[in-house]
């Protein structure tokens, strides 16, 4: 597949690309996600307590700010959310704001951990398994660096496996067209066609 060292790193250089669009995906998922859960937890407070979160205009730019942060590795929402949570509730009247805080946190959280595998694993041309499998090993590979090695094999690693997976392929044409074409399910229509060229051949002859 890569007739020299240009072409493997013009490869590796398509699929970084491709993992920085499944990044800003990511972001923006993440931004949509924490500018509507906060607009609820701060309506929800704002009924109950009288006071917001914050100011409505601050919610936007206060979600776009831990969505950038979250796009650096291994810091995530968890490096703004948690102690965001845990000063109001141990500075801000009632207590149970920071509960709202943490209740944000844990859906944006859960709903990014399930979604993201399946973005970055479009991006890159893989499965959400494949992608998952490539960061966790390359966060483990690499955790020996510390945050920053651990940051460099969740991004490193899945882009050499795709890398690594298009040459595969690209070598084994004939399995993986064996594979596509025992996918396909036969039609069924075509079975049952009727095949009527005979009848138009017999009524061209009379």
């Amino acid at each position: 597949m890569y007739n020299s060292i240009f072409d493997l790193f013009d490869e590796i250089k398509s699929s970084g690309k491709d993992w920085l669009k499944s990044q800003l995906k990511v972001s923006a998922l993440t931004f949509l996600l924490l500018t509507v859960g906060l607009f609820i937890a701060d309506y929800v407070c704002e009924k109950k307590y009288g006071s917001g979160l914050a100011l409505d205009l601050l919610i936007p730019l206060i979600a776009f700010v831990i969505a950038i942060i979250d796009a650096i590795p291994v810091l995530g929402i968890s490096a703004c959310m948690l102690p965001w949570a845990a000063i109001v509730t141990i500075f801000a009247e009632p207590r149970t704001k920071g509960l709202a805080l943490l209740l944000v946190y844990i859906c944006v959280m859960v709903i990014k951990q399930i979604s993201e595998p399946f973005i970055r694993g479009k991006s890159l041309g893989v499965s959400p398994l494949e992608e998952l499998l490539a960061a966790g090993f390359g966060w483990l590979a690499f955790s020996w660096l510390g945050a920053l090695g651990s940051g460099i094999g969740l991004i490193a690693v899945p882009i050499l496996y795709t890398v690594g997976k298009k040459a595969y392929m690209a070598t084994h044409t004939e399995y993986f067209q064996e594979r596509n074409q025992r996918s396909f399910k036969p039609d069924s229509r075509r079975d049952n066609a009727v095949d009527i060229t005979d009848d138009i051949e017999d009524v061209d002859k009379q």
